[in-house]
Parts: C-alpha cells; sequence; structure tokens
C-alpha cells in the first residue's frame, strides 16, 4: 500500500509539471498576440482622433476665430481652444461651438495629452519657425504669421511593442505619417518637426514632407492609408 500511495503521489507531481509546461506555452502564445490586438487597436483609434484633430484645425482656421495681428490672416488653434476649456487667443471668451469633445481628454503642463495607450502633443511655430507646444502658456510665443500656415501633431506609444508600435505624425497638409519602426516609446518623444524632409527637427514651417522618405529626424516616414 505504501508503494502504491508514493506511485500515485509522484504521478501527480508529474501530472502538475505537465500542466504548468502547457499553459506556459499557451501563455506564450496567447500573451503576445493580445498585446499585439491591443497595439492595433490603440493605433486606429489614435489615428481617428488625429483626423478629428485635422478636421477641427481646418473648421478654426476656416472661421476666422483667432488673428492676433488683425492681418486678416486667421491662425490655426490649441487642442483646449478647440475644446472650448481655454479662450481664444486675444479674446475673453472660448470659441461658441466646440470643434473636438472635451472627452478628448486633459493635457498636462507640457501640453501632452495620454489617450488609447499613446501620447498625443500639438505645436505651434515661434518666430523662427520651431514647434513649441501648443499651451495656453506659450500664447505669447506663437508667431501670428508662421501660425497662420503651420502646425504639427505627433502621437507616440507610451510603451512601445505593449501599447502601440508606430509613431505618427501630422501637419496643416491633412496626411497622416508613421514610423517603419518602433523608436519613439514615453519620455523618448519625438521632435515636433520629426517627419518633415530637412536637418532640423524642431523646425515646422514647411511643406515636405518626408513620405517613404528620412525624415529631420533621421527615421523612414510612411504613410497612412
Amino acid at each position: 500500500m505504501e508503494h502504491k500511495s508514493r506511485t500515485q503521489s509522484g504521478f501527480t507531481l508529474v501530472e502538475m509539471m505537465i500542466s504548468i509546461g502547457v499553459i506556459a506555452i499557451l501563455a506564450s502564445i496567447t500573451v503576445p498576440n493580445l498585446l499585439s490586438h491591443r497595439a492595433v487597436t490603440n493605433e486606429s483609434a489614435v489615428v481617428a482622433t488625429l483626423r478629428a484633430i485635422s478636421q477641427a484645425e481646418y473648421q478654426f482656421r476656416s472661421q476666422g476665430l483667432v488673428d492676433i495681428n488683425q492681418d486678416a490672416g486667421p491662425e490655426f488653434g490649441t487642442l483646449r481652444e478647440m475644446t472650448g476649456q481655454d479662450p481664444l487667443r486675444g479674446l475673453p471668451y472660448p470659441i461658441p461651438n466646440n470643434l473636438l469633445s472635451s472627452s478628448l481628454g486633459s493635457l498636462d503642463a507640457a501640453g501632452q495629452l495620454r489617450k488609447n495607450g499613446y501620447i498625443i502633443q500639438l505645436f505651434l511655430p515661434n518666430a523662427a519657425g520651431e514647434g513649441i507646444s501648443a499651451i495656453a502658456a506659450n500664447n505669447g510665443n506663437f508667431d501670428p504669421s508662421l501660425a497662420m500656415d503651420y502646425w504639427t501633431c505627433l502621437a507616440w506609444p507610451i510603451k512601445a511593442g505593449s501599447t502601440g508600435r508606430h509613431t505618427f505624425f501630422m501637419n496643416q497638409q491633412g496626411q497622416i505619417l508613421k514610423t517603419q519602426s518602433m523608436v519613439y516609446s514615453g519620455s523618448t518623444a519625438p521632435e515636433p518637426g520629426a517627419a518633415l524632409k530637412g536637418s532640423t527637427p524642431k523646425q515646422i514651417d514647411s511643406q515636405e514632407l518626408a513620405v517613404q522618405a528620412l525624415g529631420a529626424d533621421g527615421q523612414n516616414w510612411m504613410p497612412v492609408h
């Protein structure tokens, strides 16, 4: 009876080891698939958000809501202006009808928005043509003449490979580009003009997109269809 008991106990231990091995194998297959699905879902949501921002910028400028230097050349807006959370630049009141939903989320002090596993940041040009964060604290630093023609918006994963893979770029032309590989993640952020042609990635006063080419950041950028 004692021999039988030992045999049964040993067999149970073997079964447990086999079960653990099977679970580990299944996890090694399932977890990466779940992460990949999550990343793809996040990327689709972020692309939709960028397109909504592009449409809102177009409407903001076409409605002539901000014209700081009164030259009949209306300027592009900030995210908080377009959601009605901030007064319009140079005016004491917010936009009459929001162009973006306030459910878009809250910006941190740097002007970064966290949504769908991504960090999103909008930039407007200063007098040197460099992109600076489009927040109220920078209102006096935006160049009115350049802000009527240029802006950029970038979105990069909070954790590359987990919450997303590609970094996305969009400007006043409305075309969205993405990095060919995982480059930016969390605090490793792209420069405002990363996907524009040239050697100065901070500059955004350009119409030359790096479509299937090296951007100012030295990375390959591909179109999003």
